[in-house]
């Protein structure tokens, strides 16, 4: 006979959505079963940031959105409820004290995750009404006339619920946890799962990236990322990377939510880097014809340090296919134009073939369907007393800590939601 135990509430996951919602419920008098399948809780939230946990943007509402994907309208409620101020002041009466870096984006001040996690986890278990059930996945929901009744356990225990949240994670860093454990589970109940892919992950180049390069950061840089006609698809400003077999780095990252689909569909994408995005072609190229004339002795392999860094000079010698050792005084007017379009990014550029996989994504992108979920409540549509919250829905956002407060936010409504 299975063993049967009530709740008020269940919540399966124990992440940033999944303890922010176990909070809130039991802030209203509910009694909160808190469902976590690994041995230790928030193992994400741990390593996110670098470890340094980037929580939230101080951007405005309007700002934020911009950086939340296609279906932001979706955020408006919960960002209405429980937006960045709110989630600052949390912490900070939790006894984390916050700063606020470059870019808007706002971290403890001490510099580590465990900080924010550790005011979560000692909040809740030091709270009557939470039970924190560690080493517990969940194989199944139990539901019966189109509402929840409860979750069923791997060990085939049964805990009865009015109101369970999935509150599971995506795919991304599987060996936190986040497995997709919540797709299968929504599914059971009906929801149609937007497929999932990497986002926020380096891109995969067909070109080999020479041993050299790997590792080598390029700073104040242009990335343009093309259909192979031409047409642009994205461009983004900032720092960049290589890896063995492709590109990484903040604006590669960036990039990445927007062709991470895209290249798993097949589409195939060229980037393009700009070394020289503060100057447009003309001036560029007068720039050139200065330096080849007043350095006409100069061989050109020493000479192109000059407009690169020493590690992109054998690339760059490489795709305008110019003799090493030529004097700048005899580069000619067309192979002036091919070092030109190297520095311009047409031919510093690379095939993308795909991405890296879950295990290096930030982010998950797809998850359960947005229209299948009320966005004032986080209820499922389909499912009565069922709520879903953070990356188990098909929302993602930009690097900047964006994602943390959707996760926080959802959490949140979730949370206090009422059956």
């Amino acid at each position: 006979m299975e063993a049967l135990h009530a709740n008020d509430v269940i919540i399966v996951g124990a992440g940033a959505a999944g303890m922010m919602a176990a909070l809130c419920a039991a802030g209203d008098g509910e009694r909160v079963l808190l469902l976590e399948k690994m041995d230790q809780p928030g193992r994400k939230l741990r390593i996110t940031g670098k470890g340094r946990c980037n929580l939230t943007n101080t951007a405005p509402l309007k700002d934020f959105l911009e950086h939340t994907g296609s279906d932001s309208r979706f955020l408006r409620n919960c960002f209405a409820r429980f937006f960045n101020h709110e989630l600052m002041d949390f912490f900070e009466n939790h006894d984390v004290p916050l700063i606020v870096e470059r870019g808007n984006r706002v971290y403890p001040k001490s510099g580590k995750a465990l900080d924010i996690f550790l005011a979560l986890i000692n909040t809740i278990e030091r709270h009557p009404l939470i039970t924190i059930a560690k080493s517990h996945p969940v194989k199944e929901l139990m539901t019966a006339d189109g509402a929840i009744r409860g979750i069923r356990l791997a060990d085939g225990t049964c805990q009865l619920a009015k109101k369970v949240i999935l509150a599971t994670g995506g795919e991304s860093y599987p060996l936190t946890g986040s497995t997709g454990d919540g797709y299968r589970l929504a599914q059971q109940a009906g929801h149609t799962i937007v497929p999932t892919v990497p986002s926020l992950v380096p891109l995969v180049c067909a070109e080999p990236i020479a041993p050299d390069l790997v590792g080598f950061l390029l700073k104040n840089v242009g990335l343009s990322i093309t259909r192979p006609d031409g047409k642009k698809v994205c461009d983004f400003f900032g720092e960049m990377t290589f890896i063995d077999n492709g590109i990484a780095g903040p604006i590669v990252l960036s990039a990445s939510r927007i062709v991470s689909r895209m290249l798993h569909n097949g589409e195939q994408l060229i980037a393009h880097i700009d070394l020289k995005p503060a100057l447009d072609t003309a001036r560029l190229d007068k720039r050139l014809i200065d330096d080849l004339n007043s350095n006409g002795t100069r061989l050109l392999h020493d000479a192109m340090r000059m407009w690169l860094p020493a590690e992109m000079v054998p690339l760059a010698l490489e795709r305008t296919r110019i003799a090493k050792y030529k004097r700048l005084n005899q580069v000619n007017g067309e192979e002036r134009r091919k070092i030109l379009h190297f520095l311009k990014g047409q031919t510093c550029s690379f095939t993308l073939t795909g991405t890296r996989g879950f295990d290096e994504a930030v982010v998950t992108q797809g998850g359960v369907c947005l229209k299948e979920v009320n966005p004032k409540t986080m209820e499922s549509r389909l499912v009565k007393g069922l709520y879903l919250a953070g990356e188990v829905l098909d929302l993602d956002a930009d690097t900047g800590g964006y994602n943390l407060q959707i996760a926080f936010s959802t959490g949140f409504v979730a949370g206090h939601a009422q059956v």
